[in-house]
């Protein structure tokens, strides 16, 4: 049985659905200030849902696809998705999609239609940010389609005449052992300890802050990956793989039970990284930590320049359109690539579902100057071969 949708009309927010007799129906829930997820609750609680027959798919919009889909969409595996990906999701719709197509008939959309809009964006947003506007239209419509709110033949998915690329000129600073380490030294306890904490595991910072004292298994030293923490909310990590434990090394444990000695939040219950200003009821705000600590710190340590119309660049000139705690995860991936070891452990290490996504992260351009200098060396007769050498700034 068929869901019916939400809808906001004037100031009120109304729940409709087709009777039997294909007839439309409503019933206001409240005000239209309150939001989609409590709609739903409210959905629930006066059992409006039981109502249901089936939805008009000739007339059902994009918008009402669109809402129910916010509202109760899963990963294509059943499971629940990411606090992270339903807020970028609901990003998406609501500062792109909703005002061109939401009340439009979604079956009757054309496919060139919606590549002449999304070709529209091209030189205002990035590739990457095109093509998840576009993923995101594709799931609404294969929600819809599964549902029944849309017509399931291939007539009534424009999606799949769509077409975008997904090229990303967004390239990671990366950062050495010694370049980390200059940055961590410049940090107070606080900060420090958590920069440690994820250069050396490549934890997410989300996950870092959601992390709890008894997360920390001190016996088999290891970290367990239970929640995450993202926009003022407690979530579920990202995938399976990303709930995999995370192993930890005795100093890290050392440096770890130190800085609970210090922290005045050092219950099982409380978080690692608790915020004084909120008395340990929440983490702090990466961004924030971020904005005042990590960036001055790289400046002051020669990892980063900030020009005299606010824009930021590395030491080689390059500019850098964001640079945090995610740096290090690829810095990480980076050093163990560069070392040998094998891809599919630092896989596991990253928790990436797949051995590509860890490979993006390894910048081993270093590895790339070597080989060329040893191919030269070979390629050069003999009585010509001199020892080439990689200039000192560039290593």
């Amino acid at each position: 049985m068929a869901k019916g949708w939400l809808r906001r009309k004037k100031d009120r927010l109304m729940y409709c659905w087709y009777n039997a007799n294909r007839e439309e129906r409503s019933k206001v829930l409240g005000v239209a200030s309150l939001t989609d997820a409590e709609g739903w609750l409210k959905v629930g609680e006066l059992g409006l849902d039981k109502l249901v027959n089936k939805p008009d798919p000739a007339n059902a919009t994009f918008g009402e696809v669109a809402t129910h889909y916010l509202a109760t969409g899963k990963k294509r595996n059943g499971e629940d998705k990411a606090q992270s990906t339903k807020d970028l999701e609901q990003h998406i719709y609501d500062d792109y999609l909703k005002t061109q197509w939401a009340e439009r008939a979604a079956k009757n959309i054309e496919p060139l239609q919606i590549q002449e809009w999304l070709d529209s964006f091209k030189g205002k947003l990035a590739d990457t940010t095109r093509a998840k506007i576009r993923s995101v239209m594709s799931a609404i419509y294969r929600h819809g389609q599964k549902w029944g709110m849309i017509p399931r033949s291939d007539e009534c998915n424009p999606m799949k005449w769509v077409s975008c690329g997904t090229t990303s000129d967004y390239e990671a600073v990366t950062v050495s052992p010694e370049e980390a380490f200059a940055i961590v030294e410049r940090l107070p306890l606080f900060e420090r300890t958590l920069l440690i904490l994820v250069a050396v595991t490549a934890i997410r910072i989300s996950e870092v802050l959601g992390l709890r004292w008894s997360d920390i298994l001190w016996d088999k030293l290891q970290i367990m990956i239970r929640r995450d923490w993202v926009k003022g909310k407690l979530g579920r990590p990202k995938s399976k793989a990303s709930r995999a434990p995370v192993e930890m090394h005795e100093a890290l444990a050392s440096i770890l039970q130190a800085w609970r000695q210090e922290t005045p939040y050092s219950k099982d219950s409380d978080f690692l990284f608790a915020s004084h200003k909120m008395n340990g009821s929440q983490p702090r705000l990466g961004s924030m930590i971020v904005e005042d600590y990590i960036r001055p710190a790289a400046l002051q340590a020669g990892l980063l320049r900030k020009l005299d119309d606010g824009t930021w660049v590395d030491k080689y000139g390059n500019k850098v359109i964001r640079f945090g705690f995610h740096n290090f995860r690829h810095a990480l991936a980076t050093f163990l690539i560069e070392n040998g070891h094998d891809p599919l452990v630092v896989q596991r290490m990253l928790r990436h579902s797949h051995v590509d996504m860890t490979m993006h992260y390894a910048h081993n351009s270093h590895k790339r100057r070597e080989a060329q200098a040893q191919f030269i060396e070979r390629f050069l007769p003999e009585g010509e071969r001199v020892r080439v050498r990689v200039p000192e700034r560039l290593q």
